[in-house]
């Protein structure tokens, strides 16, 4: 039987150089906390979640606790981290638990030679995916966003993502139109306003985005409003998407029985973890809701593939490299038909560019039995 003989806990941080701006957030940097779980054989597995200082010594705290388990008791390791939990059940800590988690399916993977992908059901081999982009940046006007869109079209993307929500809704809506105009009307156009509208404002956008024919209208509002969500699923205008800030099965529960959405976003880097995201998934299938996960596409192809409910899958190329991507040796190509095939070796089936991690590394540490 594995067990798990130690660890290895570090963070990472870059500069993006030219920095990014969504509805509301600008970010200059991008930070990953890597967890490397390694049982008494040798064998490892990893996982990484976007995370800061407090994230990696949330991980440095709780990863003691599970030293000595069995590998494949993921359940129970999970019970374990989320149980004692004194930040909060929700945020930063939620995001530490999802890293240690995701090591420990990724290791599971290794151990049995199976992908997580399969681990999980295996419902189907590829998916359509999003190219997701169209932030503002300083030089970009309405021109070079409607380039960058053709941009991702040109790659074979069927679906692409701008950012909307920092400026006055009718500039926003001629950045929408000059997009439409641009990739035409066989490619889908999904926008995202990272909760930057009150109520009565996003059932405003809602209504003019329905005449752009966009396929989804993601997070309009903050993660708290669901009563504005609600409202807005009742004015049928568009297909409403959210839940990239909610966590674990306990909030997705209150999100769907809520009747708030269309359309689910989770993302296990954020929820707590792979274990918590399926079982996202399998109460949103209960209610015939799709889900297309949030985030990082090399860990979110094996989870919405494996779930009869996945729908499409976000996507990151070269424009909006963060460290997430920048860190890995391959990338998910894109098929000639804007889909992306599951990768079929073990675990999560990535590499770890160490020359890369090499430059970024602000602080490491390793955990062993005699700390725990």
């Amino acid at each position: 039987m594995a067990v798990i003989d130690r660890i290895q806990v570090s963070w990472y941080r870059s500069t993006f150089p030219t920095p990014i701006t969504n509805g509301k957030y600008t970010y200059t940097v991008s930070q990953v906390v890597m967890v490397e779980i390694t049982d008494q054989d040798g064998a490892t597995g990893i996982g990484w979640v976007s995370g800061n200082a407090t994230v990696y010594q949330a991980v440095l705290e709780w990863a003691p606790q599970i030293m000595g388990m069995a590998t494949d008791t993921i359940e129970r390791i999970y019970d374990r981290l989320y149980q004692p939990k004194l930040i909060g059940r929700k945020g930063l800590s939620t995001r530490a638990v999802s890293a240690l988690d995701i090591a420990l399916w990724d290791h599971l993977g290794q151990q049995t030679g199976l992908s997580v992908h399969r681990l999980l059901g295996g419902y189907r081999d590829s998916i359509p995916v999003y190219i997701a982009g169209g932030y503002y940046q300083e030089g970009k006007g309405v021109s070079q966003l409607a380039e960058e869109m053709l941009g991702y079209v040109a790659s074979g993307a069927k679906a692409v993502k701008m950012k909307i929500g920092a400026l006055p809704l009718s500039q926003d809506l001629l950045r929408v139109q000059a997009v439409r105009d641009a990739v035409g009307d066989e490619v889908d156009i999904l926008v995202d306003a990272n909760g930057a509208y009150r109520t009565d404002m996003a059932r405003q956008m809602a209504r003019r985005l329905a005449d752009l024919r966009v396929f989804w209208f993601e997070e309009p509002l903050s993660a708290e409003n669901l009563a504005g969500y609600r409202l807005l699923r009742q004015d049928g205008a568009v297909t409403i998407a959210h839940g990239e800030n909610e966590y674990t099965r306990y909030g997705f529960r209150d999100l769907i029985a809520g009747q708030t959405v269309d359309v689910i976003n989770a993302d296990a880097q954020v929820l707590g973890g792979i274990s918590e995201w399926r079982k996202v998934a399998s109460f949103a299938n209960a209610y015939e809701i799709p889900i297309a996960p949030h985030g990082n596409q090399e860990i979110h192809i094996h989870l919405v593939t494996a779930v009869p409910g996945g729908l499409i899958l976000e996507y990151y190329n070269e424009n909006v490299v963060g460290l997430m991507q920048e860190m890995l040796v391959e990338r998910l190509p894109l098929n000639p038909d804007g889909t992306v095939s599951v990768p079929n070796a073990p675990g999560l089936g990535v590499h770890l560019d160490q020359s890369v991690l090499a430059r970024y590394l602000v602080a490491s540490e390793t955990i062993r039995p005699s700390q725990a």
